[in-house]
């Protein structure tokens, strides 16, 4: 399990931070507290996460950097039992995830997360060149379900989806 803690400077538009929090879980984490500063139209969010962490260092600030409100990642520390970790082994998220959720950097990075469990570093490559003609997760995730080679693979890639409604 990692520690998280991030602090980021947002704009103060309302929904911010359970759009983090939904982000961070995304990526394997889970919301432990937050605190919030408020200054006009700026928000400075401070919040705390535990979990495996399925994402490295730079994919988890590039993700937080993608999200329209938040205007910087101001200080992002990862630790594990007390020790600052800088590098770390990823691993799939298990988080389901809604078909009909529009595609945001968090939802790519766990198709590229699982579909490289499969096929190995040309999963970035494929998830990139489908991702531009999709509009939701659904959506992805069939596309990408079709490059598998067999219905194992792909039962397990699509398992993640959650299409009920």
């Amino acid at each position: 399990m990692f520690d998280v803690s991030l602090r980021l400077l947002c704009t103060s538009k309302s929904g911010t931070l359970s759009r983090v929090i939904r982000e961070l879980n995304l990526v394997g984490l889970q919301y432990q507290s937050h605190q919030i500063e408020t200054r006009g139209d700026r928000a400075r969010i401070s919040i705390g996460a535990v979990g495996d962490l399925n994402c490295s260092l730079e994919s988890l600030e590039e993700l937080l950097g993608a999200i329209s409100e938040v205007l910087s990642v101001e200080d992002l520390q990862i630790s594990r039992d007390g020790k600052a970790v800088t590098e770390f082994r990823t691993r799939v998220s298990e988080t389901r995830i809604s078909a009909d959720e529009h595609l945001s950097p968090a939802v790519i990075l766990a198709a590229e997360k699982r579909l490289s469990d499969i096929l190995g570093p040309v999963a970035s490559v494929i998830v990139e060149a489908v991702a531009g003609n999709c509009a939701v997760a659904g959506e992805l995730y069939t596309r990408l379900a079709d490059e598998l080679d067999t219905q194992e693979e792909r039962d397990y890639f699509l398992s993640i989806i959650d299409d009920s409604h």
